[in-house]
C-alpha cells in the first residue's frame, strides 16, 4: 500500500514538472521601461555611508512630532526627517562624513534630547554637512 502512495506521488510530480516546463511569462511592455529607469536612476544617485543622529524612538505619534517640532526650532539650519518602521517612528538629523563631525553635535544635542545616538546610514553627497 505504501508503495502504491509513493509511486503516485511520484507520478504525479513528474506532471507537475510537465507543467511547470511550458508555462511563459510575459511582461508588459511597459514593465521593462520602468525598470529601466529605476535602475538608471538608483545608479546616478550618489551616496556615501555617513552618520545621522537619531533623537528619538517611539511608538507614540505625537511624541515623534514634538520632538521633530522641537527640533527644527532649536536648528533650523539642520536637516531633519522621521521614518516609520513599525511599529516605531524614528527621528534623523544631520548628515555627517566622519565620526568626528557629529561628535560636537551629539554632545550638544543630547542637553535636549538624552536619548540621541548616532546611526550609520546612506547619505546623498549633497545633503553632507561640511565643517
Amino acid at each position: 500500500m505504501k508503495m502504491r502512495i509513493t509511486l503516485l506521488a511520484v507520478a504525479f510530480l513528474f506532471t507537475l514538472q510537465g507543467y511547470a516546463q511550458g508555462i511563459q511569462i510575459r511582461e508588459h511592455d511597459g514593465v521593462q521601461q520602468l525598470m529601466s529607469h529605476y535602475k538608471n536612476h538608483h545608479q546616478q544617485t550618489n551616496s556615501v555611508k555617513g552618520y545621522r543622529i537619531q533623537i528619538i524612538t517611539t511608538d507614540d505619534r505625537l511624541k515623534m512630532e514634538n520632538a521633530l517640532y522641537k527640533f527644527r526650532n532649536l536648528y533650523p539650519e539642520m536637516n531633519s526627517d522621521w521614518e516609520h518602521k513599525i511599529p516605531y517612528y524614528l527621528v534623523k538629523v544631520g548628515a555627517f562624513k566622519e565620526k568626528l563631525d557629529y561628535q560636537g553635535f551629539l554632545i550638544e544635542i543630547k542637553k535636549d534630547f538624552p536619548g540621541a545616538i548616532p546611526i550609520i546610514a546612506d547619505i546623498r553627497e549633497e545633503e553632507l554637512l561640511v565643517n
